[in-house]
């Protein structure tokens, strides 16, 4: 990934408002994708519409990402999920300076549905990506450089919500700026499966994998992978709430799991300041998967989960892993 930067914490105190044009190839799919996005209400402030232009890079630049539209892959592409579907969409900058300039080091990520899962970027041929920081790409004042993004997501993830986070870092700056843009993925939307952190939630001092605390926090069950060298692969689903009207930078929680009766410490696992932990949009929810190793002798079996917020807050799950 290309941005790792820890000044990216620092970011997010002031979105800027936004409107603008769709740059796409599709017309009736962009049609369809901004009808999808006005049905589903109001956004949030500080989430701007797919097609709208935001002001980016202390207001030298302008952004705008074009609706999704389906794509076919090559040979070439690198990155793409097994039989997950592939889109794709135009990173349009805008240089609204009065002289020549670098473009933005930008990174974006995409996540998808009520729980924010993570899509994955992927380059194919005619789908680059965003240039490297160290490409130097210069841009005239009033000129524009669009970017070509290839972005894959599972079949389910049709027709659901989308929202995009592009992190601009301006040149001679190490503090990156956060914008958010929300619309619909191409496709009929499917009745989602996703527990919701609106019911009512589980009570008790312990609860159980898979249900939510406090309706902002939530740790999947754990699923088992293959075993080697004394250690067992596994994975769990850490979900997060931001239900502020600014950016939260990142999940910022840490969760360590612990085995048997006797709560012995065998994994800790915190996802780390990437792109993969990018900023959460202001009243929307990150769910990221956390890759642990695990004593083979210890699973499956009990397990219980500590999710630990930055502020001290612990929230403790229970539940069998296998």
């Amino acid at each position: 990934m290309r941005k790792s930067k820890a000044a990216a914490l620092a970011v997010l105190t002031a979105l800027l408002a936004v409107g603008c044009s769709s740059n796409t190839s599709s017309a009736p799919e962009a049609s369809r994708t901004s009808a999808a996005a006005d049905r589903g209400g109001a956004l949030p402030e500080g989430i701007a519409a797919i097609g709208s232009p935001v002001t980016v890079a202390d207001g030298s630049w302008t952004l705008s990402l074009a609706p999704f539209e389906k794509t076919e892959t090559t040979s070439s592409a690198q990155g793409v999920p097994a039989g997950w579907e592939t889109l794709r969409t135009k990173a349009v900058f805008t240089n609204t300076g009065q002289e020549i300039a670098l473009l933005p080091d930008t990174t974006v990520t995409v996540r998808y549905g009520d729980l924010g899962r993570p899509a994955v970027l992927f380059r194919d041929a005619g789908l680059s990506g965003l240039p490297d920081a160290d490409a130097d790409t210069k841009v005239k004042p009033g000129a524009r450089f669009t970017a070509d993004l290839g972005i894959a997501v599972p079949a389910q993830a049709a027709g659901q919500r989308a929202t995009v986070t592009a992190e601009a870092t301006e040149e001679g700056l190490a503090q990156a700026e956060a914008v958010f843009f929300e619309g619909t993925l191409p496709g009929t939307a499917q009745a989602s499966s996703d527990p919701s952190p609106t019911a009512p939630p589980a009570t008790g001092a312990v609860l159980p994998l898979g249900s939510w605390y406090d309706k902002r926090l939530r740790v999947s069950a754990l699923a088992l992978g293959g075993a080697e060298n004394g250690r067992r692969a596994a994975t769990l689903d850490l979900t997060v709430v931001n239900d502020r009207s600014e950016p939260k930078p990142g999940l910022d929680v840490t969760v360590r799991v612990l085995t048997g009766d006797g709560l012995a410490l065998a994994a800790t696992g915190r996802p780390v300041l990437d792109y993969a932990d990018a900023p959460i949009a202001p009243h929307r929810t990150a769910t990221q998967t956390i890759q642990l190793q695990l004593p083979a002798t210890a699973v499956p079996g009990p397990v219980t989960v500590e999710a630990v917020e930055r502020d001290g807050t612990r929230a403790t799950f229970d539940g069998q892993a296998g």
